[in-house]
């Protein structure tokens, strides 16, 4: 907030510092008193300058973000906010915002879906160290890089979803170089998480399965085939059912 014409736009007196709100992750605890273009005036009774900074050490300035490093996750914090030039003060409960891709799998025997030789999986940090090894952040592609790093989840059930890669049969002639991309939308229905996914493909009355992909790709499949040939490709490649158990309930 060092731009004077800005500070004037949000409503700032001239004794008012802080810092603007660009984004509310839907999944953190303060969205829900917290909104975009808020301006944090003081966290834990420490003011914040326009340039994002505090008080540190006798003389020098630190990013306000250290104030919340000093903090225990579960722990609450007193926010002092300026909002529509009125200011409002939120005692938020720090927690870890839940990220698109998760951090690992609590244990769980990974979860995947298959249908006419599409094997499906939500994407974990897990999943990217078994497709390509501890280096992974630098082997893994940009865009599901981009996605592990940044992508914060829209709702708590939110996942990644890709085609993790394609058993090879007649019925997906053309679609065999597919590989760890992700499934945007089913028969013109967003994909929510694999469950969803399963949900919606087990119970299609449709004539067409037809899945839209990243980098504008789309997989269509008869659905009746589809169904009949998926049997057949489970048992060419000893795999002793189409989904994992999570997904059966």
């Amino acid at each position: 907030m060092e731009n004077p014409d800005l500070r004037k736009a949000m409503g700032m007196k001239s004794n008012q510092k802080g810092v603007r709100v660009r984004r509310v992750e839907p999944t953190a605890p303060e969205s829900g008193c917290l909104k975009p273009s808020d301006i944090i005036l003081s966290f834990d009774g420490v003011d914040i300058a326009n340039d994002g900074t505090v008080p540190f050490r006798h003389g020098e300035r630190i990013g306000f973000s250290y104030l919340v490093s000093q903090k225990y996750t579960g722990e609450k914090a007193l926010v002092k906010v300026l909002r529509d030039s009125k200011v409002h003060e939120f005692k938020i409960r720090l927690a870890t915002h839940k990220r698109l891709v998760a951090a690992h799998v609590k244990g769980r025997a990974p979860s995947y879906y298959i249908v006419a030789g599409f094997v499906f999986a939500a994407v974990s940090v897990p999943y990217l160290r078994s497709e390509y090894g501890k280096d992974y952040e630098y082997d893994a592609p940009v865009k599901l890089l981009v996605k592990h790093l940044h992508a914060m989840a829209e709702s708590p059930d939110e996942q990644l979803v890709v085609v993790s890669q394609v058993l090879v049969a007649d019925i997906n002639i053309g679609y065999e170089e597919i590989v760890n991309t992700q499934v945007l939308a089913f028969n013109g229905q967003p994909v929510k998480n694999l469950k969803n996914l399963v949900t919606m493909v087990e119970n299609c009355k449709d004539e067409f399965l037809t899945f839209d992909l990243e980098y504008d790709q789309i997989v269509v499949l008869e659905t009746k085939t589809a169904r009949a040939a998926t049997q057949d490709i489970l048992t060419t490649h000893c795999i002793p059912s189409a989904m994992s158990d999570d997904l059966k309930t």
